[in-house]
């Protein structure tokens, strides 16, 4: 069963959604339950677990993320 949704989005953000699904031969609504149904599996951050593992000093996620976009 499906529910009707209706979303407020920039005209710009409109025009991709529309390419993207139609390169896809999807429609918007598929590339939207795909992408939340993908989000939804991922479940948490998989850096989430490393808070503390560092001696002395907590390093959260988005510093880790930092550090490795600096060495690329």
């Amino acid at each position: 069963m499906t529910a009707k949704l209706t979303l407020s989005v920039p005209l710009k953000f409109k025009r991709t959604a529309r390419r993207l699904s139609q390169r896809r031969g999807k429609s918007i609504s598929a590339l939207v339950v795909e992408l939340i149904e993908r989000e939804a599996a991922m479940q948490r951050d998989p850096f989430a677990n490393l808070r503390g593992i560092w001696k002395d000093r907590d390093i959260d996620a988005e510093e880790l993320r930092e550090r490795a976009w600096k060495r690329s």
